[in-house]
């Protein structure tokens, strides 16, 4: 598959936990979060190879990663502030989208990524961007278009 053919993912993290005694920045994924993930991560893998993956650098976006990373047998996995959930966040998604283009994940958080696909796509997302969930866009010179989006447990979702 051409890297142009390869969608640029937006990932959102998967089930973690409610709180942790060092703040937010440290909540992990829950056990069952971390397998649910891993099996959907299975998925995706089946679905398309990436080239790479970009993380956000709270523990629970990094633990999803990684369990992307192996499912794709993927080495390494980068971490990138513009995936911090922060005013303007959802922008700084979007230009690390366009920079990084086709072949990539951009795992992160709600409500920055659920924002930024919707403004890459010029609409809403056709459903919600659950926790663990990917949505799949093809990049066509400026714009992107929907592929699929994908969340644990659920059938995979066309346009």
């Amino acid at each position: 598959m051409a890297d142009q053919e390869l969608p640029l993912l937006f990932v959102r993290h998967a089930v973690a936990e409610d709180s942790h005694v060092l703040g937010d920045e440290a909540r992990a994924l829950t056990s069952q979060g971390r397998a649910a993930f891993r099996q959907h991560a299975r998925k995706l893998a089946r679905l398309t190879p990436l080239m790479g993956i970009i993380t956000s650098p709270l523990v629970r976006a990094v633990q999803t990663a990684e369990l992307l990373a192996e499912a794709l047998c993927l080495s390494h996995v980068e971490v990138h502030p513009a995936l911090v959930p922060m005013k303007g966040a959802a922008r700084r998604v979007l230009r690390l989208a366009r920079d990084v283009g086709p072949g990539w994940a951009l795992v992160g958080h709600n409500p920055s990524l659920e924002r930024a696909a919707a403004h890459a796509l010029g609409q809403a997302l056709p459903d919600k961007l659950r926790k663990g969930c990917a949505v799949a866009l093809r990049l066509q010179g400026r714009d992107f278009t929907l592929q699929w989006m994908a969340a644990p447990g659920r059938s995979l979702r066309r346009p």
